[in-house]
């Protein structure tokens, strides 16, 4: 090893680094985007408040009692199964809906 890899390091170890990089940018950016999705186990009163668009979609899907005190203390997954809806049906096609309306 030269004095120049030393302080100035070599391709190699460049082409490392940038991989490296690279690689946390692309976990960031897909952590990100699994913030922003949403999931069977939220309440469903953090669900309307992250994403008020789902509001009008979840009664559109049989769900009109969603601001119902009660609700806002379940998991969307058990607001699905007292209204006899397939909860991970309902995750799919709302991520999908608040994908397409940058919500």
């Amino acid at each position: 090893m030269s004095l120049k890899d030393l302080f100035f390091g070599n391709d190699t170890e460049n082409e490392s680094e940038e991989t490296i990089l690279a690689n946390e940018e692309v976990k960031n950016e897909e952590t990100a985007a699994n913030e922003a999705l949403v999931t069977a186990d939220m309440l469903v009163s953090d669900l309307i408040t992250k994403h008020p668009l789902a509001a009008q979609f979840l009664m559109e899907c049989g769900m009109g009692c969603i601001y119902c005190p009660a609700s806002q203390m379940e998991s969307l997954a058990e607001a699905c199964a007292v209204h006899g809806i397939d909860g991970e049906e309902i995750v799919d096609a709302l991520n999908d809906y608040l994908i397409e309306h940058n919500a």
